[in-house]
């Protein structure tokens, strides 16, 4: 018998929800990544989150923060999601509150919005294909000047200059909902839940900054990576996201992933030459419900 479960206790919903994460862990990335977090610091408001299962068997997970897309994840092994989809949509609509996008593997994401478009008249489009990798062998670039050192975060001077950089990326990436401003408290609020940020510095002047996330069963995310324009084009974001795995590779990761736009290729090459193999591709999909967003 297929059911829905919304829950309100995150660690309960970890629970019910970790067969499906480990079944299909590429695919459950996102969803595994927002719930960490919100377990190890809770967010402010209470995440949406939800499990529809089928004799016991979780066939799909979502998680959404309000203001964020919703995240979501179907078991691999359904040949044709689309029914449980369907449910998942159905269910989420009838509690009225507002979703402003989907995020996860491309097929899932686009068979999520197709489902909630024709059940909820809401339009959509699609707003970045994104691809994974995950670290093979690292090959470092050679003869980049500089070193690097860990950005501190009780240094007002490391906090507003990270906290700049990286509202800079925000602005040309147009990763992000909310209006890029530099936020140092939000960056401060990321360190809290084991978010480490690492300056590349030449001539002990930073030139390129890399962050990555808490380490979590073995596994780390580099991200973000910026390199201001006057600086860029000397291998100074290479040797900063280098930098970073060593980092997590030293607080124990034995995997490291990251995600870049499909369509920047500048990016995809540098990642590739660094030793980055693709495992996945994924969307993100902007929805807006005229009637609801009135």
């Amino acid at each position: 018998m297929t059911r829905t479960e919304f829950f309100t206790d995150a660690e309960r919903f970890a629970d019910v929800a970790q067969p499906l994460l480990r079944r299909d862990p590429v695919g459950a990335t996102m969803v595994s990544h927002v719930l960490a977090n919100h377990i190890a610091d809770p967010f402010p408001a209470r995440p949406l989150m939800v499990a529809v299962t089928d004799d016991g068997n979780v066939e799909a997970a979502a998680l959404r923060v309000p203001g964020f897309p919703m995240v979501a994840v179907v078991d691999p092994a359904i040949g044709d999601p689309a029914a449980v989809l369907g449910r998942l949509a159905d269910d989420v609509s009838t509690r009225r509150e507002p979703i402003v996008g989907f995020s996860g593997r491309r097929r899932t994401v686009q068979l999520l919005t197709d489902t909630w478009t024709k059940r909820t008249g809401a339009a959509a489009k699609p707003r970045m294909w994104s691809l994974m990798y995950r670290l093979g062998e690292l090959t470092p670039p050679v003869g980049v000047p500089g070193e690097p050192r860990a950005a501190s975060m009780d240094d007002p001077a490391d906090v507003a200059l990270l906290a700049d950089w990286f509202c800079a990326f925000r602005k040309e990436t147009g990763v992000g909902r909310t209006p890029p401003v530099a936020d140092p408290q939000a960056l401060m609020d990321n360190a809290k839940r084991g978010e480490v940020f690492t300056l590349w510095c030449d001539d002990g002047r930073p030139v390129a900054a890399a962050g990555h996330s808490a380490v979590r069963g073995g596994s780390s995310r580099i991200a973000p990576v910026y390199t201001p324009p006057d600086q860029r084009r000397r291998g100074f974001g290479s040797a900063a996201t280098v930098a970073a795995i060593e980092s997590a590779r030293r607080l124990g990761a034995t995997e490291i992933t990251l995600f870049t736009d499909a369509d920047y290729p500048a990016s995809n090459a540098v990642y590739r030459e660094l030793g980055f193999e693709v495992i996945g591709e994924f969307a993100e999909f902007d929805v807006v419900d005229p009637v609801r967003q009135r």
